[in-house]
C-alpha cells in the first residue's frame, strides 16, 4: 500500500509594504494620468493610494510631475449577481506635492507675511464617487474596477467661496480611474 500524499502548498504572508492593489487615474487634479499603489484597510473600507501624477506639456506651460498621497473612504457596498460589486458612494481626501521649480514651497519676501496662507507646491484635494468592481476566481487577480469621482481643491473652493460669480461646476473636475487588487 502506498503512502498519504500530502499537501505541501506552501502559502507565505503578504509583506506589510506589499500593495494590495494597482491604479491608474486620468484626471482629478492628480496630473492628466496617475499611477501608483493602492493599499486596503478596515476590511476594505479604507484605501490609501500613492499616486505618481504627470501632465504633459501640451497641456501646461512646462511639463508637470506630482505626487498624490490619496485617501478613500467606501462606507457600503452592494452585492450583484456575477460577481459584481457596486460601492455607490465613496469620500475622499488627497495631498499633492509638485516637484517643478515653478512651485516655490513658500512665498518670497517680496509678499507681506501671511497675505498668502497656502503654499504653491501643495494641494489639499477633496472628492466623491462610486466604483464597480468584479471578483475574478483562479487568477493573481483578485478583482478589478472602475470608479469616478467629482473633486476639488482647497484654492478652488476657496475663491468659490469669496466669488459669488463662481459656480460650484466651475470649480469642479471629474476623473476615471482603473483599481486592480492582487
Amino acid at each position: 500500500m502506498g503512502s498519504p500524499v500530502q499537501d505541501t502548498t506552501v502559502t507565505s504572508a503578504r509583506k506589510w509594504y506589499a500593495p494590495d492593489a494597482a491604479v491608474l487615474q486620468f484626471a482629478g487634479n492628480m496630473g492628466m494620468l496617475a499611477v501608483g499603489p493602492g493599499y486596503d484597510f478596515a476590511k476594505r473600507r479604507i484605501g490609501v493610494d500613492l499616486l505618481y501624477g504627470y501632465v504633459p506639456e501640451f497641456d501646461a506651460d512646462e511639463a508637470e510631475h506630482l505626487l498624490t498621497l490619496k485617501g478613500t473612504y467606501k462606507p457600503w457596498e452592494i452585492k450583484r449577481k456575477r460577481n459584481f460589486t457596486v460601492i455607490p458612494v465613496q469620500l475622499g481626501l488627497g495631498l499633492s506635492y509638485y516637484f517643478n521649480d515653478k512651485y516655490p514651497l513658500s512665498w518670497d519676501d517680496k509678499f507681506p507675511k501671511g497675505y498668502y496662507w497656502w503654499s504653491p507646491k501643495v494641494r489639499l484635494l477633496g472628492f466623491a464617487g462610486a466604483t464597480v468592481t468584479r471578483d475574478l476566481h483562479n487568477s493573481d487577480v483578485k478583482k478589478i474596477g472602475l470608479y469616478s469621482e467629482l473633486g476639488t481643491y482647497d484654492l478652488l473652493v476657496t475663491s468659490w467661496y469669496k466669488d459669488e460669480n463662481l459656480t460650484l461646476w466651475e470649480i469642479m473636475n471629474i476623473s476615471i480611474g482603473a483599481r486592480v487588487n492582487f
